[in-house]
């Protein structure tokens, strides 16, 4: 067996990238084989964004192993938790005494491999992946990225569903050259053997593909509001058109158009993505995307019920809608009875559509009926009603003719989110909450599997914890967990039962600082002093005075507080943006994902700003102090 001398130290911060953690903490691991401890492998992380990988509890720490793996001639270290089901596994395929660290990292979910990366050229190594691959349950994605700096320049497969989910984060994150990445190229066309003028027409469109990209987002303000979940691509089957009929060296496959549906913040809204032409594995765009649901060619053969009719009716009816949400006014704090006019006029269309639609084929355009009377209801004029009575019309009609199903769910849901936002906006907060805890419980009582239930759940553990019945809220987000443990809401409930039972017990905190991402802070470093840790992000109002107070604390107090500072923001130009005009304080730490990040989701952090305070022995002395009274309990805990 060839021996890992753990150089994996001394090297590690050759291999640090954007996502993954430079380990120089592989140091601390002297036992026989010098065996890295379990705390280090977990600290590493997916260079790429979304991948959905098991990530074990800090009560499980304990219950981990690793073990040494060799194979194939190359050795490694296998995480496992207490069942043995793998969790990680950091591999060298080809140990030589110049490359002696690793060149794969796997991450597992359910004891199942779904993602890797590594680096393919070990000849020149960097110890930085170049590859990226998708496997098993996490999809089939496999992407290149032979600069190494984190970014995936180019596809090796790829599917059209997954294809669809890159357009919708390269637009929520403004990020064009992901965009980019999807583009067929000047080799691929010259593989398909595509006619000149089918590669002219492709060029003029990648020409204005990024002044329409812009546009794009321009024209989706859901974007800006909040984090996309993507709901699912819409699309016909595909069309092959034989090589000869366009003097092509292949046959084409394409889709012609094809519509992606998301959520953001309850509301549903579209994106067509174009066409998408097939290059052996990967699939291709050929332009910038565009707004609006746009008119999926209907397929032969058995009916699917997320495909548009193309009957001359239904088609016309489409277009008028398009053409509707093009001239949509400006969204703005409620209310806005100019885009609650425009949604109501919007539900009119789509009332229209839905009837002319074949009855299989009506579903999405209830959904948007339902979004749109909601959007109109929270935007009425104080004393217009009629957008809430439309909603719970609709919302009557569908518990009537289907009790306890999907759309009726669904039209439910926003229903209610329509009216509590009206309800708070009158007064008596405190009320509107407590009737607020009482609507969501009948909903997950009458709906448990509907697709809101874990956002319903969610929102009694929030909405409990701010009543103050702690209780409640612990056995709320224990339901979600239990009911729903792979949806994105139980990793925050999870975390915020931590943080609810946080208060004696020590803080785990390691995460990369704002202004070198290579560099790691961990909080274990700050013991012997007392440390505030500020959640934060600059589209909060009440930062900008909140930084003001932590640096008088902190320059009152002197070397024996630390300030740390753990920013939410989606985009870290935000926060570099904000803080070069506020106060200077503390140590600023950063990690991409704002309040899905997993510093946020560790401890269920859903409510800006939030305050820890930790004493001397690391443990957590205050887990909900208010900025007003900081300096004093500060002040009690230097005493000590």
């Amino acid at each position: 067996m060839a021996t890992i001398t753990w150089k994996w130290a001394r090297k590690a911060a050759r291999w640090a990238m954007a996502g993954c953690v430079a380990l120089g903490g592989f140091v601390a691991a002297r036992a026989a084989a010098d065996t890295p401890q379990v705390t280090i492998m977990l600290r590493y992380k997916p260079t790429q964004d979304g991948v959905v990988y098991t990530i074990p509890k800090p009560e499980e720490e304990a219950g981990l192993k690793v073990e040494s793996v060799q194979r194939n001639g190359g050795n490694g270290w296998l995480l496992k938790d207490a069942a043995g089901k793998p969790l990680r596994l950091f591999f060298n395929t080809n140990p030589t005494p110049t490359h002696n660290v690793p060149d794969v990292w796997a991450y597992y979910k359910d004891g199942v491999e779904v993602y890797r990366e590594f680096e393919s050229d070990t000849k020149t190594y960097t110890g930085k992946p170049d590859q990226f691959r998708w496997l098993n349950g996490g999809g089939m994605k496999w992407g290149v990225d032979e600069a190494k700096d984190g970014h995936i320049k180019r596809w090796k497969s790829i599917s059209p569903e997954e294809v669809s989910q890159e357009i919708l984060q390269a637009l929520a994150n403004k990020d064009f050259g992901r965009l980019q990445a999807l583009m067929i190229t000047d080799a691929e066309m010259a593989q398909l053997g595509l006619p000149a003028d089918e590669v002219a027409r492709i060029r003029q469109l990648e020409k204005t593909a990024a002044e329409k990209f812009q546009k794009t987002i321009a024209d989706l303000p859901k974007l800006a509001s909040g984090k996309p979940n993507w709901v699912h691509l819409e699309a016909s089957a595909p069309e092959c058109t034989p090589a000869e009929q366009i003097g092509a060296r292949a046959d084409v496959v394409q889709y012609p158009h094809a519509s992606i549906l998301f959520e953001v913040g309850g509301a549903t809204d579209w994106v067509q993505t174009g066409e998408m032409i097939q290059v052996g594995a990967a699939w291709r765009i050929i332009e910038a995307p565009t707004a609006g649901a746009g008119a999926v060619v209907e397929q032969t053969g058995p009916s699917d019920p997320n495909k548009v009719d193309t009957d001359p009716k239904v088609m016309a009816l489409v277009n008028e809608l398009t053409k509707l949400d093009e001239a949509a006014p400006p969204s703005g704090t409620p209310p806005n009875p100019a885009l609650a006019k425009h949604h109501l006029a919007r539900t009119d269309l789509l009332e229209k559509i839905a009837a002319e639609s074949k009855p299989e084929q009506r579903e999405p355009w209830v959904r948007q009926m339902a979004d749109s009377l909601s959007t109109a209801a929270q935007n009425s004029a104080p004393g217009d009603a009629a957008a809430m009575t439309r909603l719970q019309a609709l919302e009557q009609t569908l518990a009537k003719a289907a009790p306890g199903g999907d759309l009726a769910a669904y039209a439910t849901y926003r229903e209610m989110q329509a009216d509590y936002a009206v309800r708070i906006t009158k007064g008596d907060y405190a009320k509107s909450q407590a009737e607020w805890v009482d609507r969501l419980t009948k909903f997950v009582e009458a709906y448990p599997k509907a697709e809101d239930a874990p956002d319903a759940l969610l929102q009694l553990g929030m909405v409990n914890e701010f009543l103050n019945k702690e209780v409640e809220a612990k056995n709320w987000y224990g339901v979600l967990v239990k009911n729903f443990p792979t949806a994105p809401q139980a990793t925050k409930a999870t975390g915020a039962i931590a943080r609810l039972d946080l208060e004696g017990k020590p803080l785990k905190l390691t995460c990369p600082t704002l202004n070198d991402p290579q560099t790691i802070y961990n909080i274990e470093q700050s013991i012997g002093k007392v440390v505030v840790v500020y959640y934060w992000a600059s589209w909060n109002s009440q930062s900008a005075g909140d930084f003001s107070k932590l640096k008088m604390v902190a320059d009152a107090e002197g070397k024996g507080v630390e300030i740390v500072c753990v920013n939410l923001d989606n985009a870290v130009k935000d926060a570099h943006d904000f803080l070069a005009t506020a106060p200077q304080v503390g140590v600023h730490l950063y990690q991409s994902g704002g309040l899905d990040s997993k510093p946020a989701a560790d401890y269920g952090v859903m409510v800006l700003p939030n305050l820890f305070l930790v004493g001397k022995d690391g443990k957590v002395v205050n887990r909900n102090v208010q900025i007003n009274n900081l300096d004093d309990e500060v002040k009690k805990q230097l005493a000590k």
